[in-house]
């Protein structure tokens, strides 16, 4: 887009086409002035590097899942006769502890979305936007 600095554009954005918008001058007819790409688009090889991280971190988190759903289920041993049922391991209290300490200690916030985690305050080096007092008379 080199030559149309300063020049008033309309932008047409695709949702499905993430990388590219379309630009138009603001004339009454909108002449199309071209695309414009994403200036730090992905390579080839990080997106298959990235694709590659993501499918490895969906198969840890099914396995986390499988093995939650095993533990869940209550197991008994077989019989032959007629009997009360007794489940097939039987869990110490102290191994029941060391479980519900280690669920309680766990951090959810790390592997929640970025976007549901509030951001943190930003460093002090940082311009800030000043805030004015509010007067008597605005209230």
């Amino acid at each position: 887009m080199a030559g149309h600095v300063g020049m008033r554009v309309r932008l047409r954005y695709l949702p499905h086409y993430d990388g590219q918008i379309e630009v138009f001058s603001t004339e009454e007819w909108g002449r199309h002035l071209g695309t414009a790409y994403l200036a730090e688009a992905a390579t080839v090889e990080q997106r298959r590097a990235l694709s590659s991280v993501r499918e490895k971190k969906a198969r840890a988190l099914k396995a986390d899942l499988k093995a939650a759903e095993k533990l869940r289920k209550a197991r008994y041993t077989a019989t032959t006769t007629a009997a009360v049922p007794r489940p097939r391991r039987t869990v110490t209290s102290s191994e029941a502890e060391a479980e519900i300490a280690r669920s309680r200690g766990a951090d959810l916030a790390a592997r929640a979305l970025p976007d549901l985690i509030p951001p943190r305050e930003p460093p002090a080096s940082w311009a800030r936007p000043v805030v004015r007092p509010r007067r008597a008379a605005d209230s």
